[in-house]
């Protein structure tokens, strides 16, 4: 899968062309979890150059819910179905997303939840890889830029269901701080009960510099007998489709930014410079 920063779409990612049939046992779980604009979906790609599963937003409405019903053959089937069926689709996930014995997905906390419920709780064949960001004022932009141009990555795509913020105001950079903030903490503060021996602490600016190396690195500690032959082109960790509106983001918004991260419990030391 070598090519572009995010090369295979969400329709083929959806598409029966990574299904897979005959999966059978117990796969070891990797949840990648994550805050926004934290290379989430560029982990995955990397991820699946080196063939641990097939990772992506499984448990997002916007994904499960076509999967859903092709696998169930119900194209009626809708968010409350989902919600009673998460055993159902967990199963369905499981036999035909896993490779080699590896189930893989990315996870925002809010969808914690209905993936417990979907492919069982923590055990000991479940491994955790939390992505976070240093620089909380360039999360901060890059969050602000996507949700104005509905466009989280280079290309042009979009994603049904993503907020859109028709201008970016005051309460909007406090609200977006306030997400980013409580969502790593609530994360920090599940993972913090997991086995530490199954959770990678991963800084989005030190995976970004050498992304196969990093995984890599990561992957080795708990697969140390995996063939981790890769033949792929490093992809690119940054996305420049929206430069110019994250510059003046930052220019009318980053001392407030910086401000509020400052003020943040538990921030004392992070990187807060702007873009």
């Amino acid at each position: 899968m070598a090519g572009s920063h995010f090369d295979e779409t969400y329709t083929r990612l959806l598409s029966a062309d990574f299904d897979r049939e005959g999966a059978t046992g117990n796969p070891y779980r990797i949840l990648v979890c994550t805050t926004p604009r934290t290379a989430g979906h560029t982990y995955c790609q990397v991820m699946r150059d080196f063939g641990f599963g097939l990772p992506t937003e499984y448990f997002q409405w916007q994904f499960a819910i076509p999967l859903m019903r092709r696998w169930a053959g119900d194209d009626t089937f809708d968010v409350p179905a989902l919600d009673r069926s998460a055993s159902s689709y967990g199963k369905h996930l499981l036999m035909r997303r896993s490779v080699d014995g590896v189930f893989a997905a990315k996870l925002f906390f809010g969808n914690l939840d209905f993936a417990r419920r979907s492919i069982g709780e923590d055990d000991a064949s479940s491994f955790y890889v939390f992505l976070s960001r240093r620089n909380k004022v360039d999360q901060t932009v890059s969050l602000l830029s996507m949700l104005h141009t509905g466009q989280p990555f280079d290309g042009g795509e979009t994603l049904p269901g993503v907020p859109m913020l028709r201008t970016i105001s005051q309460k909007a950079v406090i609200d977006t701080v306030r997400h980013i903030a409580d969502s790593e903490a609530k994360w920090r503060s599940y993972l913090s009960t997991i086995d530490v021996t199954r959770v990678a602490h991963v800084a989005y600016e030190d995976f970004v510099a050498s992304p196969h190396d990093n995984v890599k690195a990561t992957m080795r500690n708990w697969f140390p007998a995996r063939n981790l032959r890769n033949d792929a082109a490093a992809p690119n960790g940054r996305y420049s489709n929206d430069a110019s509106v994250k510059s003046i983001i930052a220019r009318q918004f980053g001392g407030l930014i910086r401000q509020l991260w400052r003020d943040m419990p538990g921030e004392a030391g992070q990187g807060r410079s702007a873009p």
